[in-house]
């Protein structure tokens, strides 16, 4: 038996003895987890029933980095005792869309902690594709929260929203996930980088984080104008969606990554016809965003100076859930240490 976080079928949510998983077969790894983010899927799967799990119980966690324990008989893939990051969808690499380089759109996939068990334990089981060494001198908690949350950012704006040097870019929504495309647009080199938030502290957030200028989104509009290239969402609304459209220059792509039930609103047609605006969603990453986001983080060329905030052993998971829920993290990626 081992410890680890798991949903059980009544709803509750605790860390509690669950049995290992056993050797691992050929093409996979037996992998020990160090340190796990707490994603606001996590919360909404345990206490606002929002998302659901595929089943219950369930071991939760899917934002992770850890050593290798073990490979599968005739496996390649990192050596026992390597440093490795968890990408978090487990994909069937066989179906057209994973052949086309879709894999987040496989027909097939499974969710670490949502379709399948998770990293809030002392061991996990996944195929060993699914691992990427960490680059020496990147931080555990970096590597962690890079699988995730920040490569999810990096998809939306670099391989969804086709960001480069020379970009004007507007981040609607900074708290997590928003502050992390804020940094990666300064890091792939925006001319110009714009956030809009609600919130002071999350404007506030934004600025550290290497925004030239941030907004209430009062204001936004009037002050951005349509001049940007690429307008980023991360709240899930449609008026933001809108706001995001209608800050687009000729030509411009909104990418919508904040997920709601709301029917998305793009202006007048008229404009967003001839004016040659796009709009598309973007949603999760590919192994390849994750590797990216690692060398970027351990060059030093993308800096995130809130997206590790506090760090809890494993003991304590439920109640930083109950954070994420409460919004008390101060924009920031509560990561667990599973180790403690």
């Amino acid at each position: 038996m081992m410890r680890a976080a798991v949903l059980d079928q009544d709803g509750s949510f605790t860390v509690r003895e669950w049995p290992e998983p056993g050797q691992p077969g050929p093409g996979e790894a037996l992998v020990a987890p160090v340190r796990v983010g707490i994603c606001g899927s996590d919360a909404h799967f345990v206490i606002d029933g929002s998302a659901k799990t595929d089943y219950q119980p369930i071991v939760l966690g899917h934002e992770a980095a850890g050593t290798v324990v073990a490979l599968g008989p005739d496996t390649d893939g990192p050596a026992p005792g390597t440093r490795v990051a968890l990408i978090p969808l487990v994909t069937c690499q066989e179906c057209d869309r994973c052949r086309a380089g879709r894999s987040v759109l496989c027909l097939r996939r499974q969710c670490l902690g949502a379709e399948r068990e998770g990293a809030f334990a002392d061991r996990i089981l996944l195929p060993a594709r699914n691992l990427t060494p960490i680059p020496d001198g990147l931080s555990w908690e970096l590597a962690a929260v890079g699988t995730d949350s920040v490569a999810t950012a990096y998809h939306a704006v670099v391989a969804r929203g086709g960001a480069k040097p020379g970009s004007r870019v507007v981040v609607w929504g900074t708290g997590g996930l928003g502050l992390s495309a804020v940094g990666i647009a300064r890091a792939v080199g925006a001319s110009e980088v714009i956030a809009v938030d609600l919130r002071e502290d999350a404007r506030q957030w934004a600025l550290e984080t290497g925004a030239d200028a941030a907004y209430h989104p009062d204001e936004a509009l009037e002050r951005i104008g349509g001049r940007m290239d690429v307008a980023l969402e991360f709240v899930g609304r449609a008026s933001t969606v809108e706001g995001a459209v209608r800050s687009l220059d000729d030509g411009g792509r909104a990418v919508v990554v904040g997920i709601g039930h709301e029917p998305a609103a793009a202006g007048r047609l008229i404009t967003f016809v001839m004016r040659e605006r796009e709009l598309v969603g973007s949603y999760g990453n590919e192994p390849e965003d994750v590797r990216e986001v690692l060398e970027l983080l351990a060059s030093g060329k993308l800096v995130l100076p809130r997206v590790v905030g506090d760090v809890i052993p494993l003991a304590d998971v439920p109640a930083g859930v109950q954070r994420v829920h409460e919004g008390k993290t101060g924009g920031s990626r509560i990561v667990v240490d599973v180790t403690a």
